[in-house]
């Protein structure tokens, strides 16, 4: 643990969510507050970048920057770092200023003919670090007029001043960087910010911030072996769908599209614990990070990180890199330590979300859908893309952007995007539904078969579920989820219902469509609607079934029939076992 948990640190944290936490970094010391600054600049700055790191760089505009990361060719994550296209045409790299020269010396060995250099300036600038909901009144009474976007950046009041949009624990934040020997600096961010809190208090707490918005750091998260970029999670924020091709991208992009990656990224929950200080204790009988994590069975199931008491699910909480039968969200597991069995549960990370969040990822996800109804795809999927920065959770964000892909042919990218929703929404029956129908589209047969099982497997479970929740008198809870499906499902029509309004042919979209309505119950028009992804696309098994349960609710058991004996045809020419099997047996049922 690279900062030691303290309740002062815990209500210092608890501070900062409520209100803003502010501290200055006036010498190096080390750790994730001693930031550096790897400069990039030359005619050829941005074209040379854009090749060597996994986000987006010559779509920049000076004022814009981004999250991104550096890896090797085999897709190893090598650095995590802000990125920031400055007026000057200066490109910055901020990260922890002990690793800043090791990043610069690994640009440079592939710098060959471009014409841009590579500085290392982090001992001209100090630093303040504004984190918390009041960064922004602080940033306006500093004076400096910068974007409320993550990643813009703004010069200051004071001479050769720079001001930072960049959150360090999940809240709103803002970094300020001025110039070594320059005055008035820290007296304006004195007067705009007020008292600051001491330097120990503010690591502590951001540390503790830090893990509870699941932001992996390097070294500490990643000690002892190579992490692929996947593994962490941060190519949902790091990296771009868009751009071209930089190191690394084809094991990144590979590693997506054709199954879930080995390990990935979790949070476990230690239980067990009712007071700070027993949850502390917890943490002090955990194996160093970097150890395995092992089952009291003696099962490895993975490797541990970073760890703190999180105030967020008030209980002692480590991050730990888990295998694909141990990190189902909800899992109850016994982790075996030299002093005896550790219950904890899993939980996906981040474990917080700023408030406002979720209001600037539902406008976002609405401009994106009104932008590609107006036809410019690519413009509606760059806006999806900063919605998944704000919330790499943001399961709709993910479909959308799988089904924007779909429409236009890219099924590699889509397989892409829904995989990653795989890992977001574990238990979404159509998550696999889609993945079937791309990997089909591709002439993949079996895996499709594959994941039509997977589809079918998660929709009899989650019935399961159901049923016995009601039985339990767990009715409210029961109607809370079936609330939450419906508008799930009432956003999905509204959205293929915008798609089809631009191609009234696209067969995706009118299953997508049929699919959502039969969520909602409405039956005359999810039967329509299937029939019409039938007429567009009679290969697709999956069609053939949605449209014949359609036609089961309406009460037509002979078209439902038909319907299905129509689709067992389709199914055993291509091999789609499952639902062959599911038509068979709905047949004989109807007799």
């Amino acid at each position: 643990m690279s900062v030691p948990v303290t309740e002062r640190g815990v209500v210092r944290a608890r501070e900062a969510r409520a209100r803003a936490l502010s501290c200055w970094v006036d010498a190096p010391g080390g750790g994730p507050l001693d930031l550096g600054i790897l400069e990039v600049a030359g005619p050829d700055a941005a074209s040379f970048l854009h090749s060597q790191v996994t986000n987006e760089v010559n779509a920049l505009v000076p004022g814009a920057g981004n999250l991104s990361a550096r890896v090797t060719r085999s897709g190893h994550l090598v650095d995590v770092f802000s990125l920031h296209r400055l007026g000057d045409g200066r490109f910055w790299l901020i990260a922890e200023r002990s690793r800043v020269a090791a990043l610069r010396a690994d640009l440079d060995a592939f710098l060959f003919a471009d014409d841009c250099t590579l500085s290392d300036v982090s001992d001209g600038y100090h630093w303040a670090i504004v984190q918390g909901p009041a960064c922004a009144s602080i940033v306006a009474a500093f004076g400096a007029e910068v974007r409320a976007d993550e990643g813009s950046s703004a010069s200051g009041p004071v001479p050769g001043s720079v001001v930072i949009r960049r959150s360090l624990g999940g809240d709103p934040g803002v970094l300020v960087a001025w110039p070594v020997g320059v005055v008035g600096g820290r007296a304006l961010l004195e007067a705009a910010a007020g008292p600051l809190a001491p330097l120990d208090e503010a690591a502590e707490a951001m540390e503790i911030m830090r893990i509870e918005a699941g932001f992996v750091r390097v070294g500490p998260d990643t000690p002892g072996r190579e992490r692929r970029l996947h593994e962490t999670g941060l190519e949902q924020q790091a990296v771009s769908y868009s751009k071209g091709c930089y190191l690394g991208q084809e094991v990144i992009a590979r590693a997506r599209t054709y199954g879930s990656v080995p390990r990935a990224l979790r949070a476990l929950v230690l239980t067990g614990a009712s007071s700070f200080d027993a949850a502390s204790a917890l943490l002090t009988v955990l194996p160093a990070p970097g150890a395995d994590a092992v089952l009291s069975s003696g099962a490895v199931i993975g490797q541990l990180a970073s760890r703190t008491y999180a105030p967020v699910v008030e209980a002692a909480v480590v991050l730990a890199y888990l295998d694909r039968d141990h990190r189902t969200p909800g899992a109850a597991l016994e982790l075996a330590t030299p002093s005896g069995v550790v219950s904890c549960r899993v939980q996906t990370v981040p474990l917080f979300r700023a408030a406002d969040q979720a209001a600037r990822v539902a406008a976002l996800y609405d401009r994106s859908i009104r932008v590609f109804a107006d036809g410019d795809e690519e413009r509606a999927l760059a806006i999806l893309e900063e919605a998944l920065r704000i919330d790499p959770t943001f399961a709709d964000g993910y479909e959308a952007v799988g089904v924007m892909l779909g429409r236009s042919g890219r099924w590699h990218e889509a397989i892409d995007v829904f995989r990653r929703l795989e890992e977001v929404a574990p238990g979404e029956p159509l998550v696999n539904t889609n993945l079937s129908l791309y990997f089909m589209k591709l002439g993949d047969k079996a895996t499709a078969e594959v994941e039509a099982s997977k589809a079918t497997e998660k929709g009899m479970a989650r019935a399961a579920a159901e049923k016995r929740g009601f039985e339990l008198s767990a009715a409210d809870v029961v109607a809370e989820q079936r609330a939450q499906r419906r508008a799930d499902a009432a956003r999905k029509r509204d959205m293929f219902r915008k798609v089809i309004a631009i191609d009234p042919e696209d067969p995706i979209a009118w299953f997508g469509l049929g699919n959502a309505l039969s969520a909602l119950e409405q039956w005359e028009e999810a039967e329509s609607s299937l029939a019409e992804a039938r007429r567009y696309d009679k290969k697709n098994s999956a069609v053939y079934l949605a449209h014949g349960k359609a036609l089961e609710a309406l009460g037509k058991r002979a078209e439902a029939v038909d319907a299905y004996r129509a689709g067992m045809v389709v199914a055993s020419g291509r091999g789609d076992l499952m639902p062959l099997k599911e038509m068979e047996h709905r047949v004989l049922l109807l007799g």
